[in-house]
């Protein structure tokens, strides 16, 4: 048995076995679900089951993880799934990785620690950001601003915005006024004035770890 049809057979197997854990028939894993099924790309549309396929930002994170661990960039981009020219030309907005001069290895260091208000009003503190996402959320704080002064549209290009930080977690932003305005209304004193002093700080060392190239 050749290798090719030992990895089609297991990946086979490894989409039955997610199907399974999805509640989904076998019909359905194959691709043609009965007549009384739903459609898997139905499902994924409507969110009634996540999409497991990783996006190419997703994988991006994932290899920059990769290489904070001690990986070389070429075993990172490997096991994430992505080239390391994809990894560089993601890399030009978030500079992430910097090669440390004179030697064949990096560190990664991040572009800010900004608080991040979520979509279901939780505050966290000290997140830390590459340059794209620390520029989004400096926009989104500087729009909450003017929201809270009575502009309500201020808010509105953040609506469908994910945010991630480096490690690759995701974070959609809170953007109804009236939950805004409540829990601006509900901040001590030194509370406002520790979310602002965050927006001071800048090009703050994330993590650094060298790895061969």
């Amino acid at each position: 048995m050749s290798s090719k049809t030992r990895d089609y057979k297991a990946e086979y197997q490894r989409r039955i076995q997610l199907a399974k854990e999805r509640g989904l028939s076998i019909a359905q894993a194959r691709g043609h679900a009965r007549k009384n099924e739903a459609k898997v790309s139905d499902l994924k549309r409507t969110g009634v089951i996540d999409n497991t396929r990783k996006t190419t930002l997703e994988r991006f994170y994932q290899a920059i993880n990769g290489i904070a661990s001690g990986k070389s960039l070429s075993k990172a981009s490997k096991d994430a799934h992505i080239s390391p020219t994809t990894i560089k030309n993601l890399d030009v907005e978030r500079h992430i990785l910097h090669r440390i001069t004179g030697k064949k290895s990096w560190k990664i260091q991040s572009n800010a620690h900004f608080p991040i208000l979520t979509k279901d009003g939780k505050l966290l503190k000290d997140i830390p950001l590459d340059r794209k996402n620390a520029s989004l959320i400096g926009r989104y704080w500087n729009a909450t601003r003017v929201a809270y002064m009575g502009d309500t549209s201020a808010l509105d290009g953040f609506t469908n915005l994910t945010v991630f930080d480096m490690n690759g977690n995701t974070y959609r932003l809170l953007t109804s006024v009236d939950d805004l305005i409540s829990i601006f209304d509900q901040m001590s004193d030194a509370d406002r004035d520790e979310y602002e002093r965050s927006f001071a700080s800048d090009q703050r060392a994330f993590r650094v770890l060298n790895h061969a190239a």
